[in-house]
């Protein structure tokens, strides 16, 4: 409730601060300045409503994750609605994760309430803790067990089939870990920073098997689309 009230409150300030703009502008410097200020509002709202979300994304693909972290955080703390505010969050906690950070991603993890989240996010919010789980060294089999029930939710999402195939090493299923693995582009290519990673496994998983020469392959491979 609190929350919900917290996002109502940033509406209606953004609102009467895009309102006020124009008019104290107008006041201030003369009539032609209310439509600056008018525009000035339209293009500050379309920054927060368009483009930075899409710079935080574009910003996370090019794996420069502090700096998607930092735009996420940003979104949330001037969200107007709960479920937007819900979803930078978690992918924050996604920045913190590919960053190698998975403490902080906990932390923020740890806020969430499972039940209150829809679909698509709690696939986020149970990918997010099982690589959180696998980056910290613990409990595979836990993890594992997490993903399983985000793949239940959404078995079409490349990102989550890849940290399946991760548990699914971790615990020591190589072959299954390499049909997953193999699966990942059957919906069409995926982004390099995924492939680089899907490679990376692959090779593991194949030297795990004693295959030195797939595993070089899959090395070479994951060097390539790292460097494009």
């Amino acid at each position: 409730m609190a929350v919900a009230a917290q996002n109502v409150a940033r509406a209606v300030g953004w609102s009467c601060g895009c309102v006020l703009a124009p008019v104290l502008l107008g006041a201030m410097f003369g009539p032609r300045w209310i439509a600056v200020g008018a525009l000035i509002s339209l293009a500050a709202t379309m920054w927060l409503i368009l483009w930075l979300p899409r710079s935080a994304h574009a910003a996370f693909q090019e794996g420069r994750y502090p700096r998607a972290g930092r735009r996420y955080a940003l979104i949330a703390s001037m969200s107007f609605t709960s479920a937007r505010e819900r979803m930078a969050v978690l992918s924050r906690s996604g920045c913190e994760v590919a960053a190698g950070r998975s403490a902080r991603a906990e932390a923020l993890l740890a806020g969430f309430e499972p039940g209150s989240l829809d679909t698509a996010e709690r696939v986020v919010w149970l990918n997010n803790r099982a690589c959180a789980a696998l980056d910290g060294g613990r409990d595979a089999a836990a993890a594992l067990a997490l993903v399983d029930e985000a793949i239940a939710l959404r078995p079409d999402v490349p990102a989550v089939q890849h940290t399946r195939a991760r548990a699914l090493l971790a615990v020591g299923r190589i072959d299954d870990a390499i049909a997953v693995l193999d699966s990942m582009r059957a919906g069409g290519e995926l982004a390099p920073r995924l492939e680089a990673d899907r490679c990376k496994e692959l090779a593991a998983a194949w030297e795990t098997k004693g295959q030195a020469e797939y595993a070089d392959d899959y090395r070479e491979r994951a060097r390539l689309v790292a460097t494009r």
